[in-house]
């Protein structure tokens, strides 16, 4: 008990020995503190802010502007359909080069943009040879689109066979779908 006042007539002491002192701030800094506690600081003006150097605050806004674009560029995408191929074939019908000038139009307005291109079959033929012509048809897609002026490394290509039919009937009207060139982005 002899020791637990001892301590307690320390602590008293300790205390109203030590009375607390206020801090003068100089009255630059307090103009600068108000900005801060208003919401109004301008970090431009900081003159201890390095030469090039970016704030967080604007690398903020930044993303957000790209992912806004970025958004924007994704649903514009959403238009480009498959483009179907005829049995055993890679060649590029007519009726798709019209979807794929507009394909090069949107890749040229969206230069940080880049796809792949998916070579798909029906279910007909080894699994060897389905994704040869798989791959056939999605090189077929990326020569087109690289001989109108999109660079070679934008443009990615994969064969999948017959491994994701997007019909999975087992008739003509299903196979013709499953011949096809799907596009995703990177």
């Amino acid at each position: 008990m002899k020791y637990l006042s001892v301590f307690f007539g320390i602590l008293i002491l300790i205390n109203l020995g030590c009375a607390q002192k206020s801090v003068q701030i100089p009255p630059s800094d307090q103009q600068h503190l108000q900005s801060i506690q208003q919401g109004k600081y301008d970090f431009q003006g900081d003159s201890k802010r390095k030469d090039g150097e970016i704030l967080e605050e604007e690398l903020a806004r930044r993303e957000r502007e790209r992912l806004k674009d970025t958004s924007y560029a994704r649903k514009d995408y959403m238009q480009f359909k498959d483009i179907l191929f005829d049995f055993d074939s890679y060649s590029i019908k007519n009726e798709y080069t019209g979807q794929l000038d507009t394909m090069v139009k949107w890749l040229n307005q969206n230069k940080g943009m880049k796809i792949t291109v998916e070579g798909h079959c029906d279910e007909k033929g080894t699994v060897e040879y389905n994704l040869a012509l798989g791959q056939k048809r999605a090189e077929a897609v990326k020569t087109y689109l690289t001989k109108s002026g999109i660079e070679v490394s934008r443009v990615n290509t994969i064969s999948y066979g017959k491994e994701l039919p997007v019909d999975p009937g087992h008739d003509e009207e299903a196979w013709a779908k499953n011949r096809r060139a799907s596009f995703k982005l990177d």
